[in-house]
């Protein structure tokens, strides 16, 4: 009988970050770590050295796995509508990622690929090439603001201390008088949830684009 290849061959890269992904997106960043992958596919951290040389390299790798989700080809001559909604549905499905593709956009390929889209269309819209590249950060960050700072989802990984965060700000928001800040009280709600998230995402897309739009 041939003896069995080592543990790091035996496992696929994609199928590790798959697992990998599903547990930033389930448990947040602070979940992803070797060992805890690791311990999904029954082997030690040292099997992962064989695709991961550490932590970093792993998140990159993440990254790189959620920015190819931006399917450019399927949209042809995309406008910059198109390129960015499909962006901003990738953000929305990995929010824990998210914070991080900014520092980790241009390691990747499929960062690479996306910049170069978009900043080929902002070029196309009449915007000098360092317009262009700014521009392109701009909506990036924008983007990502949108997915991790959208109401009623304070930023604290433990999800009791959320909720006292949450409950904190609706009992300030609530305890305003309605004579002194009457807009604040017949909006308080807005800020305290999202009853539509399409309408949030529309509008909030809507003004980044025509931000960059040449009057």
């Amino acid at each position: 009988m041939s003896p069995r290849p080592p543990a790091s061959e035996r496992l696929d890269r994609d199928e590790v970050l798959s697992t990998a992904l599903a547990l930033a997106d389930a448990d947040g960043l602070d979940a992803v770590t070797l060992r805890r992958v690791a311990a999904a596919w029954n082997v030690t951290p040292m099997a992962l050295y064989w695709h991961f040389k550490d932590k970093d390299a792993l998140l990159d790798a993440l990254v790189e796995r959620i920015l190819g989700e931006v399917d450019l080809t399927a949209s042809g001559k995309a406008d910059l509508r198109t390129v960015m909604t499909a962006l901003l549905r990738v953000l929305r499905a990995h929010p824990a990622l998210a914070e991080i593709t900014p520092t980790r956009f241009m390691r990747t390929d499929a960062g690479i690929d996306l910049a170069e889209r978009v900043i080929a269309l902002l070029r196309a819209e009449g915007h000098s090439p360092v317009a262009a590249a700014q521009l392109s950060i701009f909506l990036l960050n924008a983007l990502i603001g949108l997915v991790i700072r959208q109401p009623g989802d304070p930023a604290a990984a433990d999800p009791a201390l959320r909720e006292s965060l949450l409950t904190a700000k609706r009992a300030r928001l609530k305890s305003l008088s309605s004579q002194d800040y009457p807009h604040l009280t017949e909006t308080a709600d807005f800020f305290l949830g999202l009853p539509d998230e399409q309408e949030y995402y529309e509008r909030g897309l809507t003004m980044l684009l025509d931000g960059v739009r040449l009057t």
